[in-house]
């Protein structure tokens, strides 16, 4: 009974579950032109979609409580001056990694499943893009914390585009709606319907990315598995840049 018991624990402590991948200690690994480092060290998941889930304090902090209600679709309108014609003119080479430009992602609207584009954004004086694969246990512990993150900015003109990719049954709307991402001027919430911005965006093989743009929509820092203190610190650090 006693070695059943021990077992049992040993089970439930893992950060996620499932039938692909192994486990690996995933501290978090990131880089970026300024702020704070690294995040909590993590006890990676099963992988899903060929990604490790980063588990661990850091991203799990904020997740209890996390449902929330919403308000209006698919998470606030935005500022006013943000949008396509708002980009400016890439000053460095388009691409994936800090120092790049950030280059092209195929996103869907999170209900119509209508493309979008990033380009909605252009026009914040900073940017903080967020990748959640449905299943992952940081993934659901930054989503708690991103209406937190989005009031702390509101003032400073700073955007949110937080992108989910559904490897559990969980839709884009429902992700949104239990996470309280509706109705947040400043935060789109899209849909990355075959996992490719995680591919593009990524720096190792966990899940939970996090990409930070300065008003020149120039990569400044890229990590996975961050706190909302070290998110708030890259998103100064990006509005000085």
């Amino acid at each position: 009974m006693k070695l059943a018991s021990l077992w049992l624990l040993g089970v439930l402590s893992l950060g996620c579950s499932g039938s692909q991948g192994s486990e690996a200690n995933a501290g978090s690994s990131g880089s970026g032109s300024g702020g704070a480092g690294g995040s909590v060290g993590a006890t990676g998941g099963a992988t899903s979609g060929g990604a490790t889930s980063s588990g661990g304090a850091g991203g799990v902090a904020g997740a209890a409580g996390s449902l929330g209600s919403g308000g209006a679709s698919n998470g606030g309108k935005g500022g006013a001056d943000w949008g396509p014609s708002a980009c400016p003119a890439p000053t460095t080479g388009v691409g994936y990694s800090v120092g790049d430009t950030l280059g092209d992602l195929t996103v869907v609207d999170c209900d119509t499943g209508a493309p979008r584009s990033l380009s909605e954004v252009c026009g914040a004086a900073a940017t903080w893009v967020f990748v959640a694969h449905s299943h992952c246990p940081t993934c659901k512990g930054t989503a708690g914390f991103t209406p937190s993150v989005a009031q702390k900015v509101a003032s400073q003109n700073v955007a949110i585009a937080h992108i989910m990719y559904d490897d559990n049954g969980t839709s884009c709307a429902t992700w949104r709606k239990g996470y309280g991402l509706e109705g947040l001027p400043n935060v789109k919430v899209y849909q990355d319907p075959t996992g490719a911005v995680w591919s593009k965006l990524k720096t190792s093989n966990y899940t939970a990315p996090s990409v930070f743009l300065n008003a020149a929509r120039v990569i400044t820092h890229q990590e996975h598995g961050m706190s909302e203190s070290e998110v708030l610190t890259q998103i100064t650090s990006a509005l000085s840049n």
